[in-house]
């Protein structure tokens, strides 16, 4: 009988949040791909078979044709496409050298993105541990490649960086997705935090952005209904 309401945000001085949201086109061969995996949970891609025997699994299936790869029967990756690759290079370049945490959710993702890297000259390292948060935040690090699961609570990056990229993203789990923002939107942030999402235009990745932020309102209007009854 008793809900105790407490946020950061209202005790401490925390840094403004601006979302950018990246809008990718496909090419009119993997529009007609992603629509037909959408359509009949079955694609042919060379010697690859790609199949979904429920909802949830093609959903996980078509995130993964959003981002340029997908996993086949045998559990290989299978490359569809480089558009969502190509508009990372771009938006990393773009960052005018400034470092940037970098979300994935695949590990194909990940292998895709660091093998982009390769080459660029950019210090990139992929987040297991405590040395590689450091090495962040002692600004050793240009592009630090993180999955939200693994570094989403309690893990303070904000000296390293006030750049996220979201390449892949974890489903329709808001608290990880909040979380995993939180990593540099805390105290001692000294510039406004900006969230890059990149998005197929018309794909499930920009239908789970779009929820995420939508649960997201919701639970903020919920969050200020409640402080304004104890008020």
């Amino acid at each position: 009988d008793i809900c105790v309401s407490m946020r950061a945000a209202d005790h401490l001085k925390m840094p403004e949040r601006v979302d950018n949201v990246v809008e990718i086109s496909l090419s009119p061969r993997e529009e007609k791909l992603y629509r037909q995996m959408e359509r009949d949970m079955l694609l042919q891609v060379d010697e690859a078979t790609i199949t979904a025997q429920s909802a949830a699994v093609l959903n996980g299936k078509l995130l993964q044709l959003c981002s340029g790869a997908v996993y086949d029967e045998d559990g290989q990756a299978v490359e569809i496409h480089a558009c969502k690759l190509d508009a990372f290079l771009e938006a990393v370049e773009q960052l005018h050298g400034e470092h940037a945490l970098v979300f994935y959710w695949f590990q194909h993702e990940r292998d895709r993105l660091a093998e982009a890297l390769k080459g660029s000259g950019l210090r990139v390292r992929v987040y297991h541990g405590a040395e590689d948060a450091q090495a962040w935040n002692a600004g050793q690090v240009d592009l630090l490649l993180a999955h939200p699961a693994s570094c989403g609570y309690g893990l303070n990056l904000q000296a390293g960086g006030h750049h996220i990229v979201w390449y892949g993203y974890p489903n329709w789990a808001l608290e990880l997705y909040q979380q995993a923002n939180a990593r540099l939107r805390r105290q001692g942030q000294q510039h406004p935090v900006i969230a890059h999402h990149l998005v197929v235009q018309g794909g499930m990745d920009m239908a789970v952005v779009a929820a995420l932020h939508d649960k997201g309102d919701t639970q903020e209007a919920l969050m200020q209904a409640l402080k304004a009854r104890i008020q």
